[in-house]
């Protein structure tokens, strides 16, 4: 069963009840993305498409979406033809590793990507298929999905993501170590009595070194 969703700015999300559902970290991402209607993105792990439509429908990015799983391509494809994003949006259905049987090395100008968080074998098995696959390492790998990122950008092409705190170091590692510079954090904290959970990562293709570091900034934990 999915739920309607008003996100604001004329947009509307089929949110589907029985898979993982968008929360902050999505929208946050989303609206973390530097970019205009002269880029082309391609969304990494989109599940049912909520940056995917963010990037197309407010900011008219031309936008490919890239899901592992078919039901949730489905309701990606629903999400794009409901908020009339056809002309700027599509869906390619395919593990995010394979990405170069369908988009050539270089094309994009941004990717971005919202991860499975936790490692796999860390309590995957007590969820549905679907959310463990969003939640855990199953089908992809932070290392895979940084290579994905290199593979598809451009010299100077941006890359977005977003983690759990505990990974920052290993995702700076990894994203140096592809030739994507770190330029840009944002630590993020559920209220101000809380310790931060989730950062914002903006790496640059071949960029100069030089870290900006923005103040730390309190986010709702679930999208309604």
């Amino acid at each position: 069963m999915n739920k309607l969703v008003d996100l604001g700015n004329g947009l509307k999300f089929l949110q589907k009840q029985d898979a993982f559902r968008f929360g902050c970290d999505g929208v946050e991402l989303a609206n973390f993305v530097e970019g205009g209607r002269n880029d082309y993105a391609v969304d990494l792990g989109s599940g049912t498409g909520i940056i995917t439509v963010l990037l197309a429908g407010k900011r008219k990015i031309k936008t490919t979406a890239v899901e592992i799983q078919p039901q949730l391509c489905e309701v990606c494809k629903q999400n794009i033809e409901l908020n009339g994003l056809t002309e700027i949006a599509d869906v390619i259905n395919t593990p995010m590793q394979e990405i170069g049987k369908f988009l050539p090395a270089g094309c994009a100008d941004i990717v971005v990507c919202n991860p499975p968080y936790r490692k796999k074998g860390s309590g995957e098995q007590q969820q549905n298929e679907a959310i463990a696959i969003a939640r855990h390492e199953i089908k992809v790998t932070l290392s895979e999905v940084v290579e994905a990122a290199a593979y598809l950008l451009s010299t100077g092409g941006k890359f977005f993501t977003v983690n759990q705190t505990e990974r920052l170091a290993e995702t700076l590692c990894k994203c140096s170590a592809a030739r994507l510079e770190p330029k840009k954090l944002q630590i993020l904290t559920p209220n101000d009595t809380k310790m931060p959970h989730l950062f914002l990562l903006k790496c640059v293709k071949d960029g100069a070194s030089g870290l900006i570091v923005e103040r730390e900034r309190v986010v709702k934990v679930e999208v309604d």
